[in-house]
């Protein structure tokens, strides 16, 4: 669910600042290891570590869920994973090459405990290499040099059958990934962005995600993106073809870095607190509870959550239980476990106090959830024809991102890049060419990418 700006206002200025409460029982804090083996990490920090005493006021809980990295190949979760090459006519040259060997460099990372799958398509889908483990990747290898371009793009039908090929030996115990890469247009079969919206959703509830590889400028970012982010993979747009060795380098520092899959949180909140909604990610709220569903959680990245509580202005003086976070994961081996912390806040009657607890970690995710959403509603407005209101709209977007760092002093490469991008596109926004990179270099902004260290 997405930030408004006025929302966000109303709750920055009752705030003016932001702190951090991660609990377990007593304990406060941000630990960056898992307890009794865990093979996950959960922390938890509220927007104040003080508040109001005799006040009603929101504030903002981060949850950050990371897997705990292992130096043995043996302890990490194997990978199922379906390589889907677009073949099409457009990918001539270059394009079919860098991809043929990128795909390659991803065949040698993986292991005899893995399984991996080719599927390549123009207009016809063809399965090159059924799923099987990757004892000799020279099988693979061979299959990969064979691939041909010619035709249309029949990109839906090629992810349902890299998905009848996962679903043969996909496990819970296992990392079932689709990776697709294509350089055009779906024009065979469904082609709009909601066929793969619903597409990608089916696929995530069935434990499967799709991570999206758009090559050139020639493909369409609203389907790819939106494939990604509702089956929970990640997004790339490749500018050339030399940057998919990179991409699919970090794909899968990804991919084999995954320590827990089918992650359920739920968030119980006490005390009268209620809570109003989830940001960044999709969550079932009701009643006092939430809950919030991750596919896989990564040794190289944490995914924030964020949850936006009502606290009652009758909380007494001093330390209060707030919420209760439950997270159920199931490891690569084992069974299927549960990490529990309680989260605490202090009540103050100072105002002055409340202020000076600022925390700027939970106010980047806040002003980067806020700022994406304020670039997906320029891209509406360019859309619609609208080119002065969308010029506009993308320098309010840059300016808000310099000063919401500034406000919180951070020093965020993340946010310098979303403000550096939409500084850039709001200047390119008469030009059709720049506007069209600018375009898919926001939709990469605003989805989960490899190698980035943050996910939502």
């Amino acid at each position: 669910m997405l930030i408004d700006r006025k929302s966000l206002f109303l709750v920055t200025a009752a705030l003016a600042s932001a702190g951090f409460s991660g609990a377990v029982g007593a304990k406060s804090g941000d630990q960056a290891r898992g307890d009794g083996g865990d093979t996950i990490a959960v922390t938890t920090r509220l927007g104040q570590r003080i508040l109001r005493h005799g006040v009603s006021q929101r504030v903002f809980l981060r949850i950050g869920v990371r897997g705990i990295r292992r130096e043995s190949h043996e302890q990490r979760t194997p990978a199922n994973i379906s390589l889907v090459i677009d073949r099409s006519g457009s990918m001539r040259g270059q394009k079919i090459q860098k991809a043929r060997d990128a795909a390659k460099m991803a065949i040698n990372r993986l292991g005899a405990r893995d399984i991996a799958s080719i599927v390549a398509f123009d207009d016809k889908v063809n399965t090159l290499a059924r799923a099987i483990r990757v004892t000799d990747p020279s099988n693979f290898h061979h299959r990969i040099d064979d691939i041909r371009v010619g035709g249309s793009t029949a990109i839906y039908a090629a992810i349902n059958e890299a998905a009848r090929q996962i679903r043969r030996n996909k496990s819970s115990r296992r990392l079932n990934r689709i990776i697709l890469i294509s350089d055009g247009k779906a024009n065979v079969g469904p082609s709009k962005p909601h066929h793969f919206e619903e597409l990608g959703r089916r696929l995530g509830r069935d434990g499967i995600s799709v991570t999206t590889i758009g090559l050139g400028n020639g493909y369409n970012e609203d389907l790819m993106s939106e494939l990604a982010r509702t089956s929970d993979g990640n997004h790339a747009f490749a500018r050339t073809a030399s940057d998919l060795t990179k991409i699919f380098n970090q794909e899968f520092d990804d991919v084999l870095s995954v320590t827990g899959q089918d992650i359920e949180i739920i968030i119980r909140t006490k005390a009268g607190v209620t809570p109003l909604r989830t940001l960044g990610r999709p969550g079932d709220i009701d009643g006092n509870e939430v809950r919030i569903r991750l596919n896989q959680v990564y040794g190289t990245a944490e995914y924030s959550l964020q949850l936006e509580l009502d606290v009652p202005s009758g909380m007494p003086i001093g330390n209060s239980e707030l919420v209760d976070v439950e997270v159920n994961y199931t490891p690569s081996k084992g069974e299927r476990r549960r990490i529990e912390k309680t989260v605490a806040g202090r009540f103050s009657p100072s105002e002055e106090e409340a202020r000076a607890s600022i925390d700027p970690k939970v106010m980047e995710p806040i002003l980067e959830l806020e700022a994406r959403h304020r670039s997906r509603q320029a891209i509406k407005l360019r859309d619609e024809g609208k080119i002065k209101e969308a010029r506009k709209a993308l320098r309010a977007n840059a300016a808000e991102l310099e000063q919401g760092q500034r406000r919180y002093r951070l020093k965020s490469k993340r946010l310098q890049k979303l403000q550096a991008n939409s500084a850039k596109a709001a200047a390119s926004i008469d030009d059709r060419a720049k506007w069209n990179t600018s375009r898919k270099q926001m939709r990469e902004d605003q989805s989960n990418r490899q190698g980035a260290a943050v996910k939502y």
